[in-house]
């Protein structure tokens, strides 16, 4: 497009862009030193045909808004010096940054960048610049290496690299599921294998140097910031960056960007003006509130999986995902362990790992299928009750408990492992390993058998914490003296919350984005007293998880009647809104009474939800949905689950790639 008309555009701003600047232009903007906004922009075209794309006026309209309305485009540079305390960043600062470098960088966004004085930050691909990729990306046209030196030396340009090879899809599990090179621990269907963390270390670390090692030969200039393809990243690949002199890393993760972690800056994806507008705003005034209100659905894999035919679970899967979209939910907790028997103790699960048999394969492919159709997946996990397959370290490490006046070893349904012994951590953070880094999950929920009885846990361990902290053996009267009693249950509920902390660190080393969920006894929301039977506290879910999912079952409960079930699910919202956790409480009912053995009718189902929602809870789920059976009735529960109405968190989550 010439200039003259991009220049025209420019003065002739039309009555759209005095609407947005009349709802944005009069908020209240974050102005807290260390924050700022970093938007991404890819082709700025005038013919728009792909998702990336930004029309060249819509585009113009954008960079004099930020003009008129005070923005400060800052440099690298700029952040780097705030950093260090060197200078602070002004207010309303915001960086603009551009993938891919495709032609209209240099035709349209350059000579703006140079009328309006803005800088700007350009991710290059280095291998697409000598040869264009297959797909979309290869049917548009790209920056030479001669446009790329004039931009890169005007003083204006930061080049990033935006990797060498990395900008592409590999094999991530036995089904031949795609998903991003740069977090994918591939899995070779030759060797039956998942890479390595040593193998994928060495894979990013070779592909970034390489990427420099061009970049610097071809523009004189080693780069110092790094773009990650399709906004995929983990903790192993920000370690590699840092060692090979990356100073920033550029994600689209949400929400605003800060200084103080410009290893993983967060940026807006630009889009079309009124799509793109809202969400700029909301978090423009601070309101870094949930976005989505979940609608969800547990679903037990054990239903789905017929062992030994990947194809019959296949199409289990297809019906069961059928069905989901049809409710509408936006959310999908899965299992992801085998407990076909039901009797919650874990001894073999449905992902490649290193601890415990693989019943199948299965759980990666069933969360990419998910998320392909719009859905958020939360991994449902035990916490504790794994049997190990050596027994005798096993029975070691089991929780101790004082029964019949004498201490023994657990042996009902949860065959908990004792949360004060490190072992236990060290085995379980190794399924939890195997299961971030070969599973692109969402989120995880840990089950409800992260708990200690008030008659737990008489461990030898257990019986060292004790002994530390108040001085004195650890005996079941002990424990019942007044001045420690209360002392007792909250060491027990700080040692479980912290053994959660250490699996949610594993899980964020690979998944560094991913949500976490912990589910807690509706007995332990009401009750104070409860802590002490369980071990569970409200408040520390609400403080250290994104989520806590209260099992609001009224007829695991036993409680009989429309009338004391609904005063029931009252006092829990009531309990939730005194702490103000609202926003992070997912409020989960029954949809099978297990006492019974009968599914509860969908009417009675959407009743309770449709009141929890009359109550101000934001987000409600039920368990179990019956796929095959096609219970409950979606054409009853449906109008009450579905989560079509918001825009779901997934929208950006792969396999379909989105940059």
């Amino acid at each position: 497009m010439p200039w003259n008309r991009i220049f025209s555009l420019i003065k002739n701003i039309n009555i759209a862009l005095f609407i947005i600047g009349f709802v944005i232009g009069s908020s209240s903007y974050c102005n807290a030193a260390n924050k700022f906004i970093a938007i991404v922009y890819h082709d700025i075209t005038p013919n728009v045909r792909e998702k990336d794309d930004v029309a060249v006026d819509e585009f113009i309209k954008q960079l004099d808004f930020f003009k008129a309305n005070g923005y400060r485009p800052i440099s690298i540079r700029d952040l780097l010096e705030a950093a260090s305390g060197k200078k602070p960043l002004p207010e309303k600062a915001i960086l603009l940054t551009f993938d891919d470098a495709y032609t209209s960088f240099y035709r349209v966004v350059f000579p703006a960048l140079k009328l309006f004085n803005y800088p700007a930050v350009l991710s290059v691909v280095t291998s697409w610049i000598e040869k264009p990729p297959p797909g979309i990306y290869g049917k548009k046209q790209l920056m030479t290496w001669d446009q790329l030196r004039e931009v890169a030396h005007s003083g204006l340009v930061t080049i990033a690299s935006h990797s060498d090879h990395l900008h592409t899809l590999v094999n991530a599990n036995p089904q031949g599921n795609i998903e991003p090179a740069s977090f994918t621990f591939i899995y070779d269907p030759k060797t039956q294998a998942y890479e390595t963390d040593e193998h994928f270390r060495q894979r990013i670390q070779t592909d970034l140097a390489k990427s420099q090692a061009i970049l610097e030969q071809k523009l004189g200039t080693k780069p110092e910031v790094l773009t990650w393809p399709y906004g995929a990243y983990n903790q192993l690949g920000i370690e590699e960056a840092r060692k090979l002199g990356f100073r920033v890393c550029l994600t689209l993760d949400t929400g605003l960007a800060d200084i103080r972690h410009l290893d993983r800056v967060s940026r807006y994806y630009a889009a079309p003006l009124l799509h793109w507008v809202p969400e700029f705003k909301e978090d423009l005034q601070c309101a870094l509130k949930p976005k989505t209100y979940i609608r969800g659905v547990q679903v037990d894999l054990d239903k789905v999986i017929e062992p030994g035919s990947y194809e019959a679970s296949n199409r289990n899967l297809g019906r069961c995902i059928d069905r989901l979209v049809e409710l509408g939910v936006n959310t999908v907790f899965i299992q992801g362990f085998c407990d076909l028997d039901g009797a919650g103790t874990v001894n073999s699960l449905y992902f490649g790992n290193g601890v415990l048999p693989v019943k199948m394969d299965f759980l990666s492919h069933a969360v990419n299928r998910l998320q392909s159709r719009g859905m958020n997946v939360y991994v449902w996990m035990p916490a504790l009750s794994f049997a190990l397959k050596d027994k005798p370290i096993n029975d070691e490490l089991l929780v101790r408990k004082f029964e019949s006046g004498h201490i023994v070893k657990t042996t009902d349904s949860y065959q908990r492992l004792s949360p004060f012994d490190p072992r236990s951590l060290a085995v379980i953070r190794r399924i939890y390993r195997d299961l971030a880094a070969h599973v692109n999950f969402n989120g995880v929920l840990f089950q409800d058998d992260a708990f200690l009885t008030d008659k737990e846990d008489f461990h030898p361990q257990a019986e060292a914490a004790f002994h530390q902290a108040f001085g004195a053996e650890l005996t079941p009267a002990v424990v019942q003296a007044p001045d420690i009693k209360g002392k007792w249950t909250q060491l027990k509920t700080e040692t479980l919350n912290r053994f959660i902390g250490e699996l949610v660190q594993t899980i964020h080393t690979y998944r560094p984005t991913a949500k976490i969920a912990r589910n807690i006894y509706s007995e332990a929301v009401t009750n104070p007293a409860a802590e002490a039977w369980f071990a569970q506290n409200l408040e520390a879910y609400l403080r250290d998880y994104d989520y806590a999912v209260i099992m609001a079952y009224p007829q695991m409960e036993k409680i009989g009647g429309s009338r004391k079930v609904n005063k029931w699910l009252g006092e829990l919202v009531n309990r939730v809104k005194g702490l103000g956790g609202t926003d992070k409480v997912i409020f989960k009912v029954q949809a099978f009474d297990w006492s019974g053995n009968k599914w509860i009718p969908a009417q009675t189902l959407k009743d309770q939800l449709a009141y929890l929602l009359a109550l101000g809870a934001r987000h409600v789920a039920y368990y179990p949905d019956g796929a095959i059976e096609d219970l409950p009735r979606k054409e009853i529960v449906g109008s009450i689950i579905s989560g079509r109405e918001f825009t779901p968190e997934s929208a950006s989550s792969f396999p379909t790639p989105i940059k």
